[in-house]
């Protein structure tokens, strides 16, 4: 087997392989062995066939073709561990593979050598700067006081009340804060626009959840009087080809009913989550929202400590590595879309996207959550930073806690993939806050 490399680039090491015909050849005998066992000869036991009769019956190519993925899977790992030899490195540095190499066989024919190529992605090395010192910096620099404003406090109160109101359907036209159900469809230039139709749709007037103008238009209507009437999309509006336009709506009343809001009382409190009193009520309100707002601040100053980090590094990042930052982002999205009860193919439809084009609007994020990714790897590996085993699976089993079955999480989940994971989101959180204590 002869071996030629070129230099690693971009953390990638490419490589070419010749296998001479006579170290190429036991791989056909074998070849011919494995492919007699997968078809019945007649007169022969499987894997018993000579090789002339597999010949004939299958072709001497297919014969090859077979020794050839023999020989790759055999020679791959010698060939590799001999192209990092001859490739020029730092001889200090440990080179790693990563994922699955690209592997094609550029010559494979009976009588000849056979000839594959091989790309294969490496573990970049990092250097890191001086991470304690900056993160030490960026917390100074910042620190501010967080606190919850009253008004904040009211808004939620008045969510919480808001979401408690009762309805009661009434014989009167719509007025503002009424609940109703309608009819409605909307053109432009007399042509139906797109999604511009809905059937006993739900909505509060007043919430400004529609088009500026469509629910002041409603009120005044009583269950089963049509109105029609021209507004001007904005230029906020989603889709980008009808904003400025001018769009006719008919809009009917199908249902009209009064929403009654609790008053914020003891006796709510009580009925809002066993509270004594309505103060008890709003100390927990203040406090739940103390401690969100101190969660987003401290994901702030951490991704300020890594992005700083990060920015302070010059490193390659092979496309391996970015093109799995990828596939995570894909799955979380496909799970969040999943939550909301949509079809995936619906979504893409929906965006007027389809999954590259959303790939290449990621791409920059990627490479982003790849340098980080390194970065946190390293930092881990030089503060000899690891998660417990218990802790491991401790964390684990509350992710699968979600399921309502055991059945049912082993459909979802692969075991080996979610502790790894797992692994991964402990050991990440562990060098966070070794940086925070820094």
């Amino acid at each position: 087997m002869n071996v030629s490399a070129s230099p690693i680039k971009k953390s990638e090491i490419l490589f070419e392989v010749v296998v001479p015909h006579e170290e190429f050849e036991p791989f056909a005998k074998r070849a011919a062995i494995l492919l007699s066992e997968e078809r019945d000869f007649e007169g022969f036991r499987k894997g018993k066939v000579p090789y002339e009769i597999v010949k004939k019956a299958v072709g001497e190519q297919a014969i090859y073709e077979r020794a050839a993925d023999l020989a790759v899977r055999k020679m791959y790992g010698d060939a590799l561990r001999e192209a990092l030899q001859k490739s020029p490195h730092d001889p200090e540095k440990e080179e790693t593979p990563i994922g699955h190499p690209e592997i094609t066989v550029t010559k494979v024919a009976p009588g000849n050598e056979l000839q594959f190529k091989a790309k294969v992605s490496l573990m970049p090395h990092v250097s890191l700067p001086d991470y304690k010192a900056l993160a030490r910096e960026i917390k100074k620099r910042e620190a501010k006081e967080i606190s919850v404003k009253e008004e904040e406090v009211s808004a939620a109160i008045d969510w919480l009340l808001d979401s408690r109101a009762t309805e009661i359907a009434v014989a009167r036209p719509a007025q503002k804060g009424d609940s109703v159900e309608i009819d409605f469809e909307i053109r432009r230039g007399g042509i139906k626009i797109e999604n511009g139709e809905s059937r006993r749709h739900p909505l509060i007037i007043g919430k400004g959840k529609f088009i500026p103008g469509f629910e002041e238009n409603l009120i005044g209507l009583a269950s089963g009087e049509t109105k029609s009437f021209t507004l001007v999309a904005p230029d906020s509006w989603h889709e980008k080809s009808l904003r400025g336009s001018a769009l006719d709506i008919t809009a009917t009343m199908k249902e009209v009913r009064e929403r009654n809001i609790p008053a914020l009382t003891d006796e709510f409190a009580k009925t809002a989550g066993a509270f004594e009193s309505k103060d008890k009520l709003l100390e927990s309100v203040r406090a739940g929202l103390l401690e969100e707002r101190l969660a987003k601040e401290k994901e702030r100053i951490r991704m300020r400590i890594i992005e700083e980090i990060t920015g302070k590094m010059t490193l390659e990042i092979p496309d391996l590595l970015v093109e799995l930052e990828l596939d995570k982002m894909a799955d979380e999205l496909k799970s969040g879309v999943g939550e909301m009860g949509m079809k995936w193919d619906e979504y893409l439809l929906h965006i007027k996207k389809d999954i590259a084009g959303l790939r290449a609007d990621w791409r920059s994020e990627g490479e982003k959550r790849a340098r980080i990714a390194l970065t946190l790897r390293e930092i881990a590996a030089q503060e000899h930073i690891a998660p417990a085993e218990d802790e491991i699976q401790t964390r684990a089993n509350e992710f699968l806690a979600r399921y309502k079955t055991v059945r049912d999480a082993e459909k979802k989940i692969d075991p080996g993939a979610l502790k790894e994971y797992t692994r991964g989101v402990l050991r990440n959180e562990k060098v966070f806050e070794f940086l925070e204590s820094a």
